[in-house]
């Protein structure tokens, strides 16, 4: 039987159509015709503006491959952009000094000098993290400005240790020393905030890796000491780190160093001085653990007093500096004070348990009176052997100092009406101690250049303490003229501690600003002034994050807003820097009206929502809202 319908054979010459590059690649449908000349371009490329092009070779690109040709083209220009040092890598200048303040001269409990490697001995070589190789000169520069700068403040370091061997030990240590050498190398000003992420991640790999632990706690503390300053993209993880240290020196045994074995999976038969550089680790790391928690505003839950009133560890005790063994025992007042005000209850106070919180508060300040006059007493007979051993009691001043502010400005817990003369008078000299201190030793030997996170957040608390006290009802009482110049001299250094543009120092010395220019801070809801805490869970740190929270609620909350009066603006307008003379004697009413001029508007991209995160506010205000609940 015939088919009814022939088979129909295609034409001899069928061309087939192609498709441009551009779709072919994206593997769309294309209307184009190659075949002709000058044709036109396909709908999507007129739509996208980009070349129609027909070409018969065509290969397709991978993006997997292209985004790795990208990765290595950047890691090759930052290996380009920072190898470009201007010192040779066999005989590198001296670093230079952003100033000509010698640091080097600053009081310490050491003198400790730092031996010059030998170049054709061991040359230092070049490093590489994350894509990021550091040349020769510059490896060397941040070794010696680390050295000479800042391991007077926190001797726990060989000075004698190459770069090369301190890399081969502990390749996280070596990266820490780098990182605070460069906070201000001038050939490199980037160079910290390039260092950042990385490092910080070489903290956190630390806790999992298991040779040279004690190389790794070092590498902590000084982490904990100079962190990275916070950025737009990098976020201060030292609360957190500070946990980490002091488990990881739990978990190596340098909180028992008398029975290491216990620790160790094979006996070991230390020698005493084995025992007593353990000990002395330890304690940097309880006050590095106790500062890192007072700064953050939390209770320190581990006290140096638990291990050391063990008869075993009171003879390596003995043994370890004066002004670390005063250190240990201000840490130890701080957490049994905050221990015991928690105990009390914050939150709310009856009348007696503002008067037992009085006699509380008056017992530990006896406690550091004594201290300080063993301070003195002890540098007095060690003058004639020690070559600068005065210079200690500098030190041991200022954090004996700053721990008195730590413990009077607990004051401000109580109620409006229990908050007296006498409270604010304590709080206001030993805020002045605290400034005065601070601002010698940043005019004599450029304290700003090497502050230490410590040293910053105890100058941020005197300047939210100096402000409450200046700005309530008894001013009058007090030397104004004297504050104001602290003030003032305390928001500079707060500034000059700042390491890159918009970090913590800068922001914070922006916001120390504002809240001392406004007029509606500290009052209640009917326009009183009140200068107790509203923040009731901060502990001595409380002071600084409800002068937070009132500038909050003024630039960020408008309806939380509450005017002062005209009679008290008047009184608490700063005078001129002509007339803020620290020998001056108290005129409130001589007080000069729109003196302001000695101050600086603060920027405004540094009080925006990222100084939040800066301060450890990590919660945003409606987390039980949004987020879904523990069950």
């Amino acid at each position: 039987m015939e088919d009814s319908h022939p088979q129909q054979t295609p034409p001899a010459s069928v061309r087939k159509k192609t498709a441009c590059a551009e779709c072919r690649q994206q593997k769309m449908r294309c209307e184009g015709d190659r075949g002709t000349l000058d044709s036109p371009a396909c709908s999507r490329c007129r739509r996208l503006k980009i070349p129609c092009v027909f070409s018969a070779p065509f290969r397709r690109t991978h993006k997997r491959k292209r985004l790795q040709e990208l990765e290595e083209e950047t890691t090759a220009l930052k290996r380009q952009l920072f190898s470009a040092s201007p010192a040779a890598p066999g005989n590198p200048p001296p670093p230079r000094q952003e100033e000509d303040i010698d640091v080097s001269r600053i009081p310490t409990a050491r003198i400790m000098r730092r031996n010059e490697p030998s170049d054709d001995n061991d040359p230092t070589l070049s490093r590489t993290i994350d894509g990021l190789e550091l040349a020769p000169g510059i490896i060397d520069d941040c070794f010696e400005l680390y050295f000479k700068d800042y391991h007077s403040m926190l001797p726990i370091l060989d000075p004698s240790v190459t770069p090369n061997t301190c890399y081969q030990r502990a390749p996280f240590l070596f990266w820490v020393v780098v990182s605070i050498g460069s906070r201000r190398y001038t050939r490199q000003p980037t160079l910290t905030r390039a260092l950042a992420l990385p490092v910080t991640q070489l903290a956190l790999q630390s806790i999992i890796v298991r040779t040279k632990p004690i190389e790794r706690v070092k590498g902590l503390i000084l982490l904990l000491n100079w962190p990275f300053p916070a950025g737009p993209f990098y976020r201060d993880p030292s609360f957190v780190l500070g946990g980490t240290l002091l488990h990881m020196a739990m978990h190596c045994g340098l909180h028992a160093p008398s029975f290491s074995q216990d620790f160790s999976k094979t006996y070991l038969k230390l020698p005493e001085q084995e025992l007593v550089r353990r000990a002395e680790m330890w304690a940097y790391v309880v006050i590095t653990y106790q500062r890192t928690c007072s700064g953050s505003g939390q209770a320190n839950l581990v006290s140096f007093e638990i291990y050391s009133e063990q008869i075993h560890f009171k003879t390596l005790l003995e043994k370890l500096p004066v002004t670390l063994r005063i250190q240990i025992q201000i840490s130890n007042i701080i957490t049994r004070a905050h221990k015991t005000l928690l105990d009390l209850g914050l939150l709310s106070m009856t009348p007696q348990q503002e008067r037992t919180m009085d006699a509380l508060l008056k017992g530990f300040n006896t406690e550091l009176d004594s201290l300080e006059n063993l301070a003195s007493s002890s540098t007095d007979q060690v003058q004639d052997v020690i070559p600068y051993a005065d210079f200690r009691s500098v030190w041991d001043r200022l954090y004996i100092a700053c721990a008195r502010q730590d413990i009077l400005v607990m004051h401000f817990y109580k109620s409006a009406t229990a908050l007296e003369l006498q409270s604010c008078m304590l709080i206001f000299n030993a805020t002045s101690s605290v400034l005065e201190q601070v601002r010698d030793l940043d005019r004599d030997y450029g304290l700003h250049r090497i502050c230490t996170r410590f040293l910053l957040t105890v100058t941020l608390l005197s300047l939210a303490s100096m402000a409450r006290i200046l700005k309530g009802p008894f001013a009058g009482y007090l030397d104004q003229t004297r504050g104001y110049g602290l003030f003032d001299a305390g928001v500079r250094f707060a500034r000059s501690c700042s390491v890159q543009k918009g970090d913590l120092a800068e922001r914070c010395a922006a916001l120390a600003e504002r809240i001392w220019k406004s007029k509606k801070v500290f009052r209640d809801h009917d326009g009183t002034i009140n200068i107790t805490l509203r923040v009731r869970n901060r502990l001595s740190a409380g002071p600084w994050y409800d002068a937070m929270r009132c500038w909050k609620e003024e630039f960020f909350d408008p309806d939380c807003v509450h005017y002062a009066s005209a009679t008290d603006i008047a009184e608490t307008v700063i005078p001129s820097s002509a007339t803020a003379r620290l020998d001056a004697p108290p005129a409130p009413s001589s007080v000069p009206n729109g003196a302001l001029s000695n101050f600086s508007a603060a920027p405004e991209f540094l009080l925006n929502d990222e100084l939040w995160g800066d301060l450890g506010l990590g919660l945003s205000d409606n987390w039980d809202v949004a987020g879904s609940s523990m069950s």
